[in-house]
């Protein structure tokens, strides 16, 4: 028996959807019902509008004796689906089976969320337009309403046969795909969409057969024949990645059955795995093998006498970066800093104005007593410009001098390594009854780990050691040490200043009257010896310059 019921009649202007008495009563077939068409009336002259469009109201009708039955061929059909069989699997047995071997290569595929017609990807695949729709149900069958969509939108809506019950629904000029959405989650329903077929179940009949299929994923690829591929490295080492795709547990990149082997002569390396996960892999190293960006680390190692940071703090803080004197060694501006900021910088620390360019991080003194710590400042791009003219007048004055100025080239995230200094060498045991002579190092070493952000600043992770010679024991010379670990975030061109690095030693100073003070013998009357104790510091700039690549 085929019953042929009434869904709804659509407005050319509102495209409105009103129930008729047949679909809110009961319906008695009298027998089982095979399935359901919705058979659109002849339209009359005037029912079509300036859009096109055309009202067609749908009546229900018992037999095929119905006058308009001429035109069942042009309406959409919704089978009823008693063995709950989505779409796509309608085929005959061989091919149904080729198609099952098909969709079970390759390794195992994450469970899908369950699909919507509003998502934005399904916005241009092969959907009609997505024109409102006006539905007023009382108390219809599930399977009425689908039919209603099915007419309106010219789509084949299969049903499962557990889509079972009534709904009431009012909705007023709704976009249709959105009220097919609200339809399916206000009844706990799910589909699935092959092209202009729609299948709709229950929400838990379609995750246990999606979870089916992953298990089916899962024992496919354990048979699965596996392919091996080589992959030639250009700029990441083979043996890096070898470990990042061999990882265990949730960081293993590899399938269960995968393995990776890395040639160090060659930086080849070579993946066994299934077909499907080997494109992933080939995905994954083209994006890890990727050239590293460089930071150029320069370091200035200086030395001069005690509050040498300190003064060079007052001259960088303080100096004005305004127009009419700027700080970046223009011919038309000056370099200046007023006494009366530079004594207060001296009593209080480093000061910056409204444009500063340098902060001091340093602990401030107290009752008196300036603390023993490791002094560190952060310098601007324009301050670090005006370092090397500083420094240059520091030495013309005789009050410091540059020791060293190492460069060493990085790359991101990579550790380098800047030591200068002496090893002392000391006598030691090595043996019952034998010794040998080992070395203690006394140096100063910077360890330096730049790490480039996103807007181009510089992360610096710094290791800053000092170690000097101190006492003589019986068991060797005494190292005294100083140690900093900190982090900063800085500008590119930017300087990291690293103070409070003291020495203590001593000098004679000699005194001469000119010719006569070098006379032998009488010479010492002409002469004058002073033995005095001298504190020195230490001070080291950091500069890291990120390389722009050609």
């Amino acid at each position: 028996m085929v019953l042929m019921f009434c869904g709804a009649c659509f407005a050319a202007d509102a495209i409105s959807a009103v129930p008729l008495p047949q679909l809110v009563s009961s319906l008695d077939a009298g027998a089982a019902v095979e399935r359901y068409v919705v058979a659109p009336l002849p339209a009359p002259a005037d029912s079509r509008d300036a859009s096109g469009w055309t009202a067609n109201p749908f009546v229900a009708e018992g037999d095929g004796e119905n006058p308009s039955a001429a035109g069942l061929s042009e309406a959409p059909e919704m089978p009823r689906n008693s063995q709950a069989v989505p779409p796509a699997a309608t085929s005959d047995a061989n091919s149904g089976a080729a198609q099952a071997t098909t969709q079970l290569e390759g390794p195992p595929v994450p469970l899908r969320a369950p699909l919507r017609l509003g998502d934005p990807a399904q916005t241009d695949d092969g959907l009609p337009p997505d024109r409102p729709i006006t539905l007023n149900f009382q108390r219809a069958e599930l399977s009425a309403v689908l039919n209603t969509f099915a007419a309106f939108t010219k789509l084949n809506i299969v049903a499962s046969e557990r889509v079972r019950g009534q709904v009431t629904l009012r909705l007023d000029r709704v976009p249709w795909r959105t009220a097919f959405d609200l339809l399916l989650k206000a009844n706990g329903l799910a589909m699935e969409r092959a092209g202009g077929v729609i299948w709709v179940a229950p929400a838990a009949e379609l995750a246990a057969r999606e979870r089916q299929r992953f298990e089916a994923h899962a024992r496919a690829a354990e048979l699965e024949p596996l392919a091996s591929r080589a992959f030639e490295l250009h700029y990441a080492r083979a043996e890096d990645l070898r470990r990042l795709l061999t990882g265990s547990g949730a960081q293993r990149a590899l399938s269960k059955r995968g393995a990776a082997v890395a040639d160090a002569r060659t930086n080849l390396l070579f993946v066994t795995d299934l077909p499907a996960r080997l494109d992933q892999i080939a995905e994954l190293i083209l994006m890890l093998d990727a050239p590293a960006r460089q930071v150029l680390i320069e370091a200035r190692i200086v030395e001069g006498d005690e509050g040498l940071s300190r003064e060079l703090g007052v001259r960088l803080g303080v100096t004005p970066t305004r127009a009419d004197s700027s700080a970046d060694g223009s011919a038309n501006g000056t370099i200046q800093a007023t006494t009366q900021a530079a004594t207060q910088a001296a009593t209080h620390g480093v000061h910056g104005g409204k444009d500063g360019t340098a902060y001091d991080l340093s602990a401030g003194p107290l009752a008196g007593y300036d603390a023993a710590q490791l002094g560190l400042s952060l310098l601007a791009a324009r301050a670090t410009r005006l370092l090397d003219i500083q420094l240059s007048a520091l030495e013309a004055e005789g009050r410091g001098r540059v020791v060293s100025s190492p460069r060493v080239v990085t790359a991101d995230r990579t550790r380098a390594v800047v030591e200068q200094g002496t090893e002392l060498p000391y006598q030691a045991k090595v043996g019952q009854g034998v010794s040998g002579v080992q070395f203690r190092r006394a140096s100063l070493k910077l360890e330096v780990e730049p790490r480039i952000t996103p807007d181009g600043r510089v992360i610096l992770d710094l290791d800053v050691a000092k170690d000097s010679v101190g006492e003589q024991t019986a068991a060797g010379p005494a190292i005294n040490t100083k140690h900093v670990r900190t982090r900063v975030e800085i500008e590119d061109g930017g300087t990291v200043s690293i103070g409070g690095i003291d020495a203590t030693g001593d000098r004679d100073d000699v005194t001469r009257v000119p010719l006569l003070g070098k006379i032998p013998i009488l010479g010492a009357l002409f002469s004058h010896r002073a033995h005095r104790g001298q504190r020195s510091e230490l001070v080291v700039f950091i500069t890291p310059r990120v390389i722009e690549a050609d």
